[in-house]
């Protein structure tokens, strides 16, 4: 679980909590009003009754006046709680989670280097061992994102643009795998499949966009490596 999950767990039970303890104290002055009412408001003559009604009086008054600062802290409280879990919940429903960043961040390299595996292929009149090797892991990497569901702590729109490309990477995955001792030498498939990884791309950058991902940061990581 995420530091974001546990604020937002952890600030809903507060919030709750909080809540409750505000209805209580609102009860206890409501109750401690509605005695100070029943009392009557001229003190006795008998001197014993006075003094005792005196106590109760300023008894009572201060009861109320506790249970109303009580309840004003609590209710600050809740409020204070609902508000932190609200924005931690938003923030999150907006961006990716750990697993999502991390899945995106693998398919951005995998496609890249697929693309490249395909115009090496498409040069070769024949498959080397190694380049083969290359294009069957890409694929079946590519292919095993049917898996990954974008989580659901995101907005619905965050999760179908992060689902259709998921997708849209399992399907040109499981294609390539089928594909992949026909790409040598034969352009007219490579430039299918080129098609395929442009229309994927074009998921990634809408997904991209949403979540506000630095691609930059992704390319300079990428020339960085090679």
């Amino acid at each position: 679980m995420t530091i974001l999950e546990w604020i937002v767990m952890i600030g809903a039970a507060g919030c709750i909590l909080f809540t409750v303890f505000t209805l209580l104290f609102f009860f206890q002055f409501l109750l401690n009003r509605s005695k100070l009412k029943k009392i009557p408001e001229r003190a006795p003559k008998n001197k014993k009754k006075r003094r005792r009604w005196e106590r109760i009086i300023v008894s009572l008054k201060e009861l109320k006046k506790k249970s109303l600062v009580r309840m004003v802290i609590f209710l600050i409280l809740s409020m204070g709680a609902g508000g932190a879990t609200f924005y931690a919940s938003f923030y999150q429903s907006i961006n990716l989670t750990s697993d999502d960043a991390d899945a995106i961040v693998r398919s951005y390299y995998l496609l890249r280097d697929f693309q490249q595996e395909l115009d090496k292929a498409a040069n070769q009149t024949e498959d080397e061992t190694s380049s083969l090797q290359n294009i069957r892991y890409l694929a079946t990497s590519l292919s095993s994102y049917n898996t990954n569901k974008a989580s659901q702590l995101n907005t619905t729109e965050g999760q179908s643009a992060l689902n259709r490309y998921f997708n849209a990477l399992s399907k040109l995955g499981v294609n390539a795998t089928r594909e992949s001792q026909n790409f040598y030498g034969n352009t007219e498939l490579v430039a299918q499949f080129q098609e395929d990884v442009e229309r994927t791309i074009g998921y990634e950058m809408k997904a991209f966009d949403y979540y506000k991902v630095n691609q930059s940061a992704l390319e300079s990581k990428e020339s960085g490596g090679q």
